[in-house]
């Protein structure tokens, strides 16, 4: 990958140019929809805006919505399906897995198949969390698998 950067003081805002094949430009646009974006937290008695980009998970675990980074879980005050419409319209690289859990797919290592039609995610920590059969067409093609 070749990045050229020019600096334009003249210049009110910044302007990117990407160019490169369809899988790539994907994949460019995915990391950069999440420069920025936050979700708040709470762990323990700390409130935190934490970056979507370190977000490995969301899971609902009795009508408490939990979201996990490399080294803190967090409580957050909004519901699932709310974060499942932010990401979703924001086109942010998440997937729902289930009824409780939508993922990073940035922080999925690989997938592999299970019975019951169902699929195992390993994640980048190495912690493995269940595709329901219902989700797995979808989840297959937002990995263009």
């Amino acid at each position: 990958m070749k990045i050229t950067v020019q600096e334009d003081p003249s210049r009110a805002e910044a302007e990117v140019r990407i160019t490169g094949p369809a899988p790539a430009l994907a994949e460019i646009l995915a990391a950069l929809a999440l420069v920025g974006e936050t979700v708040a937290g709470r762990a323990g008695e700390e409130l935190a805006a934490v970056p979507l980009s370190s977000v490995y998970y969301f899971e609902t675990v009795d009508d408490r919505l939990f979201f996990y980074t490399a080294r803190e879980t967090y409580e957050c005050p909004a519901r699932l399906k709310a974060i499942e419409e932010r990401l979703m319209s924001a086109s942010l690289p998440f997937a729902r897995i289930s009824k409780t859990a939508i993922v990073n797919l940035r922080r999925m290592k690989s997938i592999r198949p299970e019975k019951n039609s169902r699929l195992v995610a390993t994640l980048v920590n190495g912690e493995h969390l269940v595709v329901n059969r219902q989700f797995v067409k979808s989840i297959k093609e937002k990995l263009g698998v």
